[in-house]
Formats: structure tokens, C-alpha cells, sequence
């Protein structure tokens, strides 16, 4: 029987929690998720884990924050103006700001009416991520 390998296209179905046990993402009202096994666009722990497994085949992993989005970096976050900002923003929102010319996500983490503190780390860095995958189809 067919497994995944490096450069697969695979479709999985998944359910994302946290190490607490909160939801973050799944399929489960949706299409499977389809990518290539391997591919920078995911996250490596998802890529690891899927490599071997057969269709029909699931999995529990809990992925470290070194194999998800990384750890949290201090240096990416910093305090801006309120003015600077659109008037409607609020704790969570993701914004697009120009840095060195190049686009970069930040989420606005405070807003007083000063100023806000935005963060380029990902929402999810320093988490470790529980999930659970069951492999729909595998194809190259």
C-alpha cells in the first residue's frame, strides 16, 4: 500500500489544539488539506509526521515549538504611536507594515490610547501543538 514520501501530494484531515487542549484549526467543515510532503508552506513537525503513514491511516503528534512556528522573540515586538494607526484596531487584529521595503504580519497584542504594541512573531510561537491527522489520499 501507497505511503507518503518526500514530494508527495497528500490531503489530510486535521484537528490543531493546544498543549491545554484548546482548538486552534481543523478540517473538520471543509475540504482536507492538501500539500506536498516536504514543502516549506507547512510546518516541519507536520511534515515529519506524516511521512510513512498509509490512506486511512491517523495520527497523534504533539509537535514542539522548534518543529512548529518557532519560539517567541522579543526583539519583534515593539511599541508604536496610536496615531500611526488606523482608528478601528483592536488586540488580535493582523496588520501589513512595510519594513526594509518588504511586507511583514504583525498582530497588535495591547492598544491604550497612546500607542500599541505590535509583534512580528507568530501568534502561535513558543506553543507546542497537539494534533491529529488522518490521511485522506496520497498521490505524487
Amino acid at each position: 500500500m501507497l505511503t507518503a514520501r518526500l514530494g508527495d501530494r497528500i490531503r489530510i484531515h486535521y484537528e490543531t489544539r493546544s498543549k491545554q487542549g484548546n482548538m486552534v484549526e481543523t478540517s473538520e467543515h471543509r475540504e482536507p488539506f492538501e500539500f506536498t510532503v516536504g514543502s516549506p508552506d507547512v510546518i516541519e513537525g507536520l511534515n515529519l509526521a506524516v511521512m510513512g503513514l498509509k490512506i486511512g491511516e491517523r495520527k497523534h503528534v504533539i509537535i514542539s515549538p522548534d518543529q512548529a512556528f518557532g519560539y517567541r522573540d522579543p526583539r519583534l515586538q515593539q511599541n508604536a504611536p496610536r496615531l500611526a494607526l488606523m482608528d478601528r484596531v483592536e488586540e488580535g487584529d493582523q496588520l501589513v507594515v512595510k519594513c526594509a521595503g518588504q511586507d511583514l504580519d504583525v498582530w497588535i497584542r495591547t492598544v491604550n490610547d497612546e500607542e500599541v504594541s505590535l509583534d512580528a512573531n507568530h501568534p502561535l510561537a513558543g506553543e507546542s501543538l497537539v494534533l491529529d491527522i488522518e490521511v485522506v489520499a496520497i498521490g505524487s
